[in-house]
């Protein structure tokens, strides 16, 4: 299967307020480079695009192409670690539930779209 690719789905450029997530995830090798892969929906029912470039893992609403979640991972001697992540901070795209309930949402997007 192909990485995805900015260019494999509709999307919006990076909200102008960003608001930042303590997000201290660690993955291995193995599981770095099916991240890196990314997701394209494959039907309506799929509410999520992620695609990796340049660092960073990015999060688009399928419907609207809205970049919710930005998520920078590098390497480290125990394999790829989350960096940096944050989460749009522009309400007229999205509005956060808090940041808990974001970083539950990205870990559960990782492990079920990219990981599964």
């Amino acid at each position: 299967m192909p990485a995805a690719t900015r260019s494999s789905w509709k999307t919006l450029p990076i909200p102008a307020v960003q608001d930042r997530i303590d997000l201290p995830l660690l993955y291995s090798d193995a599981d770095g480079e099916r991240i890196r892969l990314g997701h394209v929906p494959q039907d309506m029912d799929d509410e999520w695009f992620i695609f990796f470039e340049n660092g960073w893992l990015y999060f688009h609403r399928s419907w609207t192409g809205a970049r919710i979640y930005g998520v920078r991972l590098d390497g480290s001697p125990n394999g790829i670690r989350v960096i940096d992540a944050w989460v749009s901070g522009d309400r007229e795209q999205y509005r956060s539930p808090g940041p808990e309930h974001d970083a539950r949402l990205i870990q559960q997007l990782i492990s079920g779209r990219l990981l599964s």
